[in-house]
């Protein structure tokens, strides 16, 4: 360990202890790389949402080598659109600065798509520093604004804007073939960057398959209950013999609970420490991408719901890449099935808890993180 010399910096809004996935996945790439890397880290403050409770079973822990430089954080409502645009602009100069401060020509740099600014801020500053850059795509702004509805003035310069940064990276890591596909013509021809992808992984450690419910069969969603889920549609299609369970909290919720189905219940959030529990008492989870999302993001939650055993209900693009996860798999349904069969869902599950130990367990994915970088 005192011997590796090479520095590789991870620049992130989101870090460990904040609790979202992103803050978890970066913690644990970045306990990874220490495997090769003298990892630094740049980052937002240490809670993303301070309205938010601390998980206390939380046990996540950073490697002790890792060094970290913070961000200020605004304190801006980050749930409408004004203060989200003013928190990304604030959060992206901060950030910035600590890039210049810190990182040298040489050095290896792997930041991810969030704040969006800072992609053509770290594409032009990889020009005049000289470091090797990486970029994990979580999101492709700004095509990722039209599904969501967001009216963006001067689209197609800030378009023309974020694709010839984009250009300037040495490699893109994608989260799916769908993903791959959008950043491909994103870039165009020439001497593009090397697009590389990485799916996210299974937490098969701490998930464990555990016996399906009895009686009505039970459909549960578990995340953020928000506009561009497109959960009142599956309500509005949601057959009354099956029972649907919303875990989570969001934009939508009081929306849908105003509409007193007596199928549909609502558990309100609940902690990472609780993923166990909470997908064990399903059937089938529902996995939703907007229509118009073909390649601009992949749920995360999915790997998760294979890790536990259950299938996937899956409403959004097809061809994206959740889509055909589950058509080449058999692990689940892409819209309603014609019957529910409790047999047939636990084959399946059987069938995604082996997917996910073969093929997207913790340490399959960070060893694709360690030999891509």
């Amino acid at each position: 360990m005192n011997n590796i010399t090479q520095r590789l910096w991870i620049v992130t809004e989101l870090f460990p202890p904040d609790e979202t996935s992103t803050s978890y996945i970066l913690g644990e790439i970045a306990n990874a790389m220490v495997q090769k890397y003298n990892v630094g880290v740049i980052c937002g403050p240490e809670i993303y949402d301070k309205r938010k409770k601390l998980d206390v079973n939380n046990k996540f822990r950073l490697h002790e080598s890792i060094e970290i430089h913070r961000a200020l954080g605004a304190d801006l409502d980050k749930n409408t659109t004004k203060g989200k645009a003013l928190s990304f602009i604030l959060m992206s100069r901060r950030m910035i600065a600590l890039v210049r401060k810190h990182v040298c020509a040489g050095d290896k740099v792997l930041m991810v798509t969030n704040p969006a600014p800072m992609i053509p801020l770290m594409a032009r500053l990889k020009k005049k520093i000289g470091f090797e850059l990486n970029i994990l795509v979580h999101d492709v702004f700004p095509e990722n604004t039209r599904p969501a509805g967001l009216k963006l003035p001067m689209y197609s310069l800030f378009k023309h804007i974020f694709d010839k940064a984009y250009t300037k990276a040495d490699q893109l890591i994608v989260l799916g073939r769908d993903m791959a596909n959008v950043l491909e013509q994103k870039v165009g021809k020439g001497e593009n960057p090397k697009i590389t992808i990485i799916e996210n992984w299974a937490d098969i450690g701490n998930i464990k398959p555990q016996p399906f419910p009895e009686g009505k069969i039970i459909l549960e969603y578990a995340g953020n209950i928000g506009r561009v889920q497109g959960l009142d549609k599956v309500m509005d299609m949601l057959p009354e013999d099956v029972e649907l369970h919303f875990y989570g909290t969001g934009a939508m919720e009081k929306k849908l609970e105003e509409r007193k189905r007596k199928n549909v219940f609502f558990h309100g959030p609940y902690f990472r420490s609780q993923q166990n529990e909470v997908l064990a008492a399903c059937d089938i989870a529902l996995v939703t991408l907007q229509e118009g999302m073909y390649g601009l993001g992949v749920p995360s939650k999915t790997y998760n719901i294979l890790a536990s055993g259950r299938p996937v209900l899956f409403f959004g693009p097809k061809g994206s890449e959740i889509d055909l996860l589950i058509r080449e798999e058999g692990i689940g349904y892409c819209g309603w099935p014609e019957k529910w069969d409790r047999t047939t869902l636990i084959e399946m599950g059987r069938k995604a808890r082996v997917l996910a130990e073969s093929m997207y367990s913790e340490s399959v994915i960070l060893d694709k993180f360690l030999k891509a970088i």
